[in-house]
């Protein structure tokens, strides 16, 4: 680039100072409003750069472009986000500025604004920014070469994405004095202590033992894919094993059809669940294993947080609060700043009962667009924090009254109660919808039937189908689940989104 003139160089930095008696001057004398100085930065790049919102509505009345880039790519948007100017982007966007240019590192105008936390300006962008044409690996630049076809189909098509602990189910029938000698109760899910070792062995040992695909939020997107019969629009992140039982989680997905994104743990196992039946009813017992072992790390690594930031649902099990409270925290507070929906699960009666994980679940609750869980963990929740009633209804009510830290719409609380029919509150108010019925000889196995719920209910939400229609959908998926053994489910669904 030829070395600029003198009055070039001034006017661009009587912008980037703030002088505009100055830039006023450079304009009266005809001064080409676009004119660049040295690396390539024009006076409206720096007065936005610098949040001189007056001098900014003054060059683009002058017509200065809002889309001419620097040496580095970067555009007045660029340095708008990245220094927190929101009434500067705000004034750019309604000139059209282009939200979607990347810069020679990557980033568009968005992801400037999330990498110093500029919430507001992320909300603003939100909207405007196409987070699906992510890839990881590569984006259609002027510089970079366009992604394999078959990697961008999946990117852009993982609607739900589901971060957990892939856990693998060992599922048998037993009497009730295995349950007595572990110290089981039928309804529990609660994490393996050194007492229930031997319950894994002793449960692969028998003859009717059968092996599963699990992990609450596994599960559920399983059925959700499921559900929508229409490959890949479903993701799914959480840690295995370099192991057979690794490889079975892998090869049920890919045959379910969700798209997975495994970090391998090569020294820890992959986790398993003992799953121990008695009279339909279950009792789960989780060994966390490589679960144990996800990292916030891998959820930032550039081709997965491309699948956090594009998908449209992302939902988690209370259960992967144990896990990983960071991972928690950056996928609730990026669906904030997109404008996705995140959802979350009570799961169990411990996650709100051990202060720890109760603490991560409040923590999050403000920016959780969909609470789930049933009567048991409700009335768990009110319990731990003393609200002394185990009215349902008045429990749901005050969960979804918890104000949003963004300005999305209100929470939805979502309670299940078995047969009974599902409570759902919105800003305090609260509807109820029935479940599909079923006779009790058609239940073969209740394990799975709240994730079962939950994919079904996730489904329909990726269609824009209304709350009524999102339960209905869960409740047919519950209903089928149950009437077999363990979370799986006929070759198609017998109820059309």
């Amino acid at each position: 680039m030829a070395e600029p003139s003198e009055e070039v160089a001034e006017f661009v930095l009587d912008a980037r100072y703030g002088d505009g008696e100055a830039v006023e001057a450079a304009l009266a004398t005809g001064i080409e409003v676009n004119a660049k100085s040295h690396g390539g930065s024009t006076a409206l790049l720096m007065a936005s750069a610098n949040g001189h919102l007056d001098i900014v509505r003054r060059l683009l009345e002058a017509r200065a472009s809002p889309d001419l880039a620097n040496d580095a790519g970067n555009c007045p948007l660029h340095w708008a986000c990245l220094n927190g100017h929101l009434e500067v982007v705000k004034a750019l966007v309604a000139t059209r500025a282009n939200p979607n240019v990347y810069n020679d590192f990557r980033k568009r105008p968005f992801d400037e604004a999330f990498s110093k936390s500029h919430n507001e300006i992320c909300e603003a962008l939100a909207s405007l920014t196409a987070f699906e044409d992510d890839t990881g690996e590569a984006r259609e630049t002027g510089e970079a070469g366009l992604a394999e076809e078959e990697g961008m189909q999946e990117q852009k098509s993982a609607v739900i994405l589901g971060i957990g602990n892939p856990l693998l189910d060992i599922s048998a029938e037993v009497s009730q004095d295995t349950l007595d000698r572990y110290g089981l109760k039928l309804g529990d899910a609660i994490l393996a202590e050194p007492k229930h070792e031997a319950l894994y062995e002793e449960l692969t040992q028998l003859n009717h033992v059968k092996y599963v695909a699990g992990g609450a939020t596994q599960n559920s997107i399983r059925v959700a894919q499921w559900m929508l019969q229409e490959p890949k629009m479903t993701a799914y992140m959480g840690c295995i094993g370099d192991d057979a039982f690794g490889e079975k989680l892998q090869q049920a997905c890919q045959e379910d059809g969700v798209t997975t994104r495994y970090l391998v743990d090569k020294e820890t196992p992959t986790g398993t669940c003992a799953v121990a039946i008695v009279n339909k009813e279950r009792s789960l017992t989780t060994r966390l294993g490589a679960a144990n072992k996800y990292t916030v790390s891998h959820l930032k690594e550039p081709e997965n947080f491309s699948l956090l930031k594009s998908a449209k649902i992302v939902y988690s099990a209370g259960f992967f609060i144990t896990v990983s409270p960071e991972s928690i925290e950056l996928a609730s507070k990026v669906t904030g700043m997109s404008g996705s929906i995140y959802c979350l699960n009570l799961s169990a009666a411990f996650i709100v009962q051990v202060p720890i994980f109760r603490n991560v679940l409040e923590q999050a609750l403000p920016y959780c667009d969909i609470l789930f869980g049933n009567e048991t963990e409700a009335r768990a929740y009110a319990e731990a924090v003393g609200w002394e009633t185990r009215d349902v209804e008045f429990i749901a009510t005050r969960l979804s009254l918890v104000p949003m830290a963004t300005k999305k719409e209100w929470r939805k609380v979502v309670i299940t109660q078995g047969a009974e029919a599902t409570v759902v509150a919105i800003r305090g108010v609260v509807s109820k919808y029935p479940v599909a019925a079923l006779a009790p000889e058609q239940i073969v196995d209740t394990n799975g039937a709240g994730d079962a719920f939950v994919g079904g209910f996730l489904a329909a939400l990726a269609k824009k189908h209304s709350v009524q229609a999102c339960c209905q959908a869960g409740s047919y998926a519950a209903a089928t689940v149950i009437q077999h053994s363990g979370c799986t489910f006929p070759a198609k669904p017998e109820y059309c989104l």
